[in-house]
């Protein structure tokens, strides 16, 4: 008969820290921020991808966002999600210690 294995043995996922999380959150709003400007204007660029103007502005300042509302900002301004998430690594790691 085989044990059965205790999940604290091993720790098979890993864990952010709400400060971890709010970080990267800032982090995607400020880059979102940065490009939409380069756009146009918040209220333009809202009604284009259809997100309320409001909606937009909170992630900009780094409010947690659905997935199906960041495929639409990202897509919307016409970003690659691959480039996105790039730049976003190296931003973080230069704050790390």
């Amino acid at each position: 008969m085989r044990k059965k294995k205790n999940p604290r043995d091993k720790i098979i996922a890993k864990q952010l820290s709400d400060n971890e999380i709010a970080t990267i959150l800032k982090r995607i709003g400020e880059s979102l921020k940065e490009k939409r400007i380069k756009a146009g204007s918040l209220e333009d660029v809202s009604y284009e991808i259809r997100i309320s103007r409001s909606a937009l502005a909170r992630y900009e300042k780094g409010g947690d966002m659905q997935l199906s509302n960041f495929l639409k900002v990202i897509y919307g301004l016409n970003i690659d999600a691959d480039v996105f998430f790039s730049e976003l690594k190296k931003s973080l790691r230069k704050d790390k210690p």
